[in-house]
């Protein structure tokens, strides 16, 4: 059965417009691996009457066959000819799709497998494109998940496909408001702790759906088996890369392991610092790794780079099963699940901190505060042994700062607990050269009762604020 289809209602707008259009046109869709990138334009195919095809990674002539025998569906006998070229196999699907009035959309997925085997097929497609438009022909879209080949094909001045593409989307992980209806869960603290290990990564949430708020099961199931779907994730997150990125891997294993400064990385894999910029550079490429700073440091400037295992999924993974493989590849359930538990409320207190500062640009109360009508985007601040703040921002002025903290506990909070941290909050000095007018917010997942939504001048938001965005 296959799980509805939530969010990408803008992406999925755009390319109905495009196709709608019946002018020819052309589309462009990339993210990294399992992001939904497929699904959204499956989803597309279906609803327009369009052909969807992928890649793999072969020969040109093998690769051609397999695209042709998909074309064959929609065209009877297309697959009779053998086409030497894609330039002739573009020229003949003109031909027949004018005949027969139709517009597409034509998908062709994994794009960079295709470019892979034929560096010329960029410029051929090129060419198709161009007259597909001038005669209000064909709608077409490339995707991948090769992200640095995928913008070089659309972007870069001197590639052959720059200045085609009527619709370029980069696709993000899906929101954690999405969680509560794809799996269909009904607590927001729940919500939170499948969001800590899924993410909004569509794939994940695919497989999970059937074990709805049963996090422990799925995860027993699905990633601590042996015989898992995901149990080797990250390797595969890593060879399906080009080229191959699975030599990255002792990075993440250390960076997962917290060694967040390059000196610590560097020093952990015997390499030298000065040789970090590339592998770092292309972990964050992929999506798996983000360079964190300081609140107010300059992004050039400043020397407190840390950097992050960003994918929910990945920091569990090394966190929890990185470092106990042996134990993982041959161990009974109940030992595994021991594991799990003694280590998950970890999980989802990290998890909880992304969450709080993604709800500050979210969340309806905390807009109200600002008074512009928007605080941007939210930072953790650290200096030294100063005690650090989970979440930092001011509105466009600066004139007012909205400090946060982010506490995670499995069971509610008592009254007594939050007037404690509320107490503590107030007691502690701003981040330097914030001067501005002061709105504390203490994020916490659950209330032992209905809590004041204001606790002597302290905003409070739960789990269910965040998700919902109240």
């Amino acid at each position: 059965m296959r799980m509805k289809f939530v969010d990408r209602k803008d992406e999925l707008s755009r390319l109905m417009r495009l196709a709608n259009a019946r002018a020819g046109g052309f589309a462009a869709l990339w993210g990294r691996r399992r992001i939904g990138k497929s699904e959204i334009l499956k989803e597309w195919c279906r609803r327009v009457g369009g052909i969807y095809t992928v890649a793999d990674q072969s020969s040109a002539p093998v690769q051609r066959e397999a695209f042709v025998l998909v074309l064959s569906d929609r065209f009877p006998g297309f697959g009779d000819v053998v086409y030497p070229s894609w330039k002739a196999l573009f020229d003949s699907l003109s031909q027949r799709a004018k005949a027969e009035g139709w517009h597409g959309p034509l998908v062709m997925d994994e794009f960079p497998y295709w470019v892979e085997s034929d560096a010329t097929l960029p410029s051929q497609l090129q060419n198709w494109i161009d007259r597909e438009k001038t005669d209000g022909g064909i709608v077409s879209a490339i995707a991948g998940s090769v992200q640095h080949m995928m913008q070089g094909l659309v972007l870069d001045a001197d590639s052959p496909l720059y200045g085609r593409v009527d619709e370029k989307m980069k696709l993000d992980p899906i929101g954690i408001e999405y969680v509560q209806d794809a799996l269909g869960i009904d607590s927001a603290v729940d919500v939170v702790k499948s969001y800590s290990v899924w993410g909004g990564i569509p794939r994940y949430w695919v497989e999970a759906e059937r074990f709805g708020d049963d996090v422990d099961s799925a995860l027993d199931e699905l990633v601590f088996s042996p015989l898992g779907v995901f149990h080797e994730e990250p390797t595969t997150l890593l060879q399906s890369e080009i080229p191959s990125a699975v030599g990255l891997k002792p990075y993440l294993d250390v960076i997962g392991l917290g060694a967040n400064k390059v000196s610590e990385i560097a020093g952990r894999l015997g390499v030298a610092a000065t040789a970090m910029s590339r592998p770092l550079s292309r972990l964050m490429e992929i999506g798996l790794v983000r360079r964190e700073i300081p609140f107010g440091e300059s992004e050039k400037n400043t020397k407190k780079s840390l950097y992050k295992v960003c994918d929910p999924f990945c920091r569990f993974w090394f966190s929890v099963m990185a470092t106990r493989r042996s134990v993982f590849d041959s161990a009974p359930s109940a030992v595994r699940l021991g594991i799990w538990r003694k280590c998950r409320s970890h999980v989802f207190a990290a998890a909880w901190e992304d969450i709080a500062r993604s709800s500050v640009v979210a969340s309806r109360r905390l807009l109200r505060l600002a008074p512009g009508g928007y605080w941007m985007p939210a930072m953790r601040w650290w200096q030294g042994l100063a005690p650090e703040w989970d979440v930092v921002s001011t509105d466009e002025t600066g004139e007012d700062v909205l400090l946060g903290e982010a506490k995670w506990s499995d069971r509610p909070f008592s009254e007594n607990e939050v007037l404690s941290l509320v107490k503590a909050m107030k007691s502690r000095t701003p981040p330097p050269g914030l001067s501005g007018r002061l709105h504390y917010v203490l994020f916490l997942p659950s209330l032992k009762k209905p809590a004041k939504k204001v606790c002597e001048g302290v905003n409070i938001l739960t789990a269910e604020d965040c998700i919902c965005h109240t």
